[in-house]
């Protein structure tokens, strides 16, 4: 009995002097997320991989971790709070060669661009007297989208919007689509006739226009006078555009989307813009959760560059924060430059002289 103990604390001394002398680079961490994009609230994973690539066992390893700042943390998580974030602590043991993934479950109500990464881990020797550290550098990031708002206000704005366009359209034929010919009745302009058809058939006859051909709208974010330290009035016009574009997309509508934002972690271009269509808000929804308060091109620069690039019979839809005070400007010279409809969105919000208004008409 006494000499298996002494050969039991020789084998443990061994692998104690074995542990001490452990490469650090024989434990290995890499952080993984279950996403890279998420609704806000939206559950998703943080799987972190440890592997011992030593024969030798760990009794102790722990990995901290940096989590965002708006991480929800799950019971039983053991953390510190800082400005930069929650500094995580997840505790395990390996044997030799052993790898494991440590999954911990989180979510984030904020929309933005937030980063998780990886700061040390501490393993223990076999024995447990000491810890070593080793940095750990790994970087994981998600993007979270604004939140759709749910705006009666805002709903019934945008269904006056897309009848006065209809109409509009209806009104003005387009000189573009052309479905066929018809017989000339009197009433038509003179400019609609087509008179190789009517030549050929030895009658006049006018051109037949297409009036159901999808309606096509520009919408224009502007962040140039929203204050740096404004997250909220940010965050609103960011849930305004991806409202508005989901409506009108609903509607059978075209969108193309324009903004002077400089997006947060994305190579930046003068003005950064997407097409929207129906199965397609992806790349869009992703833009908004990037959106910044920084810019590259003041508002008239902005409205160029989307007059320059929207449809020729394109509607405008210009999303600006409700302190700026250039919407009705923005507005007349779209409307002055293209002759069709254009709407400005600064706020969902009611103030209380809209209110009882409201409730007086209710």
């Amino acid at each position: 009995m006494i000499t298996l103990l002494i050969i039991l604390i020789i084998i443990g001394i061994i692998l104690e002097t074995i542990s001490l002398k452990r490469d650090p680079d024989e434990v290995e961490v890499y952080g993984l997320l279950s996403t890279r994009v998420s609704e806000p609230g939206d559950t998703f994973d943080l799987q972190t991989t440890v592997t011992n690539k030593s024969l030798i066992p760990i009794s102790y390893l722990a990995v901290r971790e940096v989590l965002p700042a708006a991480s929800v943390l799950p019971d039983g998580i053991v953390y510190r709070s800082k400005l930069s974030g929650s500094y995580t602590k997840k505790i395990c043991r390996l044997r030799g060669r052993q790898r494991k993934t440590l999954i911990m479950e989180t979510s984030i109500n904020k929309r933005g661009v937030h980063i998780f990464s990886g700061d040390y881990v501490d393993f223990g020797d076999f024995l447990g007297f000491r810890e070593i550290s080793r940095d750990v550098t790994y970087e994981q990031e998600i993007v979270v989208y604004p939140e759709k708002l749910v705006s009666q206000r805002l709903a019934n704005t945008l269904a006056k919007f897309t009848g006065d366009v209809n109409a509009k359209r209806h009104l003005i034929r387009d000189p573009i689509i052309t479905v066929g010919c018809r017989e000339y009745t009197g009433r038509e302009p003179m400019k609609e006739i087509h008179w190789t058809k009517s030549a050929q058939r030895n009658e006049l006859v006018v051109r037949e226009f297409d009036y159901n051909r999808q309606i096509s709208v520009s919408v224009i974010l502007n962040v140039e006078g929203i204050n740096l330290h404004d997250e909220e009035g940010l965050d609103e016009c960011c849930a305004i555009a991806r409202t508005v574009c989901e409506s009108l997309v609903g509607t059978g509508a075209t969108i193309r989307f324009f903004t002077n934002s400089l997006l947060k972690r994305k190579s930046n271009r003068t003005v950064w813009q997407c097409r929207v269509s129906s199965g397609h808000t992806g790349e869009l929804l992703e833009g908004l959760g990037r959106v910044t308060a920084y810019f590259n091109n003041p508002l008239d620069k902005l409205l160029d560059f989307s007059l320059r690039e929207s449809d020729f019979d394109s509607a405008f839809i210009v999303i600006m924060h409700p302190d700026d005070i250039r919407g009705n400007d923005a507005i007349h010279r779209l409307r002055s430059n293209t002759g069709g409809e254009a709407l400005l969105v600064q706020s969902t919000r009611i103030n209380e002289g809209e209110k009882r208004k409201e409730e007086q008409s209710d």
